[in-house]
């Protein structure tokens, strides 16, 4: 995600970019259409959501669905199914004929929630191809701002100096906000308590009102809280900083090295979709992608747009499964 200064010259520049950016996105768009079936699509392209409209993966699908709808010449609905831990929007799509006219849209979920759940009913890098990332929500350790700890040596201090009277709360058991809270509480040796809640509102409101001391909290919640001075951030997840907070160091550079944690949603159609459609549906997202109103609304919810090839996305869910498979059996996290 980058950030420009607001001046002529650099205005100039960027619409350059733009447009140089827009006119790739339509070479790539112009030879997959080629290469697809030429009756695709031909009815209206539905994005199953596996969570309740409003979250963050809901607010990605509907900004690349409308310019999604308007190069296909179908419409791109996006239908939420939420719940099962995702279960419910798997089964949906699953069920769907293997020609790219039903996509599913996980989160990360799609790879922890098998490590999670010995009875998974999904083998997600066999049952599902991946078409590619739609965005990357990193996640920041946030506190109140008047919380004693002003980085993570002082709240490791004070965990150690207490042991479990700190409380981290997470949007639920086996969330992406828990795994990294159980990581962190792991690599750096402390005995803290994990509050689960049903979603991040209901825990960030506790976080506010001090029943919990922390959390790992999605970009897309924590920037506008942090930016507006309701909360502070101790550090974020990932390897690498995230621009819009360029002056929270990382997890990994305050003495934890290796600890990288960044919440990815991508979109996956049924195993035996046909490749040349699959292409055309990478094609037509990363166009969308690349568009200026879909970048300015990620860059204001805290998302990092995605826009990696399927090939590349295929192996990060391989990668991924197999992570958080060791992850959870080292943490002994399980959940059934």
């Amino acid at each position: 995600m980058i950030f420009f200064a607001n001046t002529r010259p650099v205005w100039r520049s960027l619409t350059l970019v733009l447009a140089l950016g827009s006119i790739s996105g339509m070479g790539a768009l112009a030879q997959a259409q080629a290469q697809a079936p030429a009756d695709f699509p031909s009815k209206p392209v539905r994005l199953v959501v596996p969570f309740a409209a409003g979250g963050p993966t809901d607010l990605m699908a509907r900004a690349i669905s409308k310019s999604m709808g308007t190069t296909m010449g179908q419409p791109v609905i996006v239908d939420n199914k939420p719940g099962g831990g995702g279960i419910i929007g798997f089964t949906e799509t699953a069920r769907q004929p293997a020609d790219g006219h039903t996509l599913m849209f996980p989160s990360i979920l799609a790879v922890t929630n098998p490590a999670l759940m010995p009875t998974y009913p999904f083998d997600i890098a066999r049952d599902f191809s991946a078409v590619t990332v739609v965005g990357f929500i990193p996640h920041a350790l946030v506190v109140r701002p008047n919380f004693p700890a002003k980085d993570l040596a002082g709240l490791v201090a004070m965990a150690k100096a207490k042991p479990n009277e700190i409380a981290y709360g997470s949007s639920g058991n086996g969330t992406s906000a828990h795994l990294a809270g159980a990581m962190f509480a792991s690599r750096a040796d402390i005995r803290v308590t994990h509050v689960p809640y049903r979603g991040a509102g209901p825990a960030l409101q506790d976080l506010l009102g001090g029943q919990i001391q922390y959390m790992f909290l999605d970009m897309s919640s924590a920037l506008s809280q942090i930016q507006a001075g309701k909360l502070r951030a101790l550090a974020v997840a990932p390897a690498r900083r995230f621009q819009g907070l360029p002056d929270v160091a990382t997890v990994a550079e305050q003495g934890y090295p290796g600890f990288d944690i960044r919440a990815w949603y991508g979109l996956l159609v049924r195993s035996g979709t046909p490749p040349a459609t699959i292409e055309r549906l990478y094609a037509e997202v990363k166009t969308a992608l690349d568009s200026r109103e879909v970048r300015e609304l990620f860059k204001a919810q805290g998302i990092e747009p995605g826009g990696m090839p399927p090939a590349d996305f295929q192996q990060l869910i391989k990668t991924d499964l197999a992570h958080w498979k060791r992850t959870v059996e080292q943490l002994g996290i399980k959940l059934e």
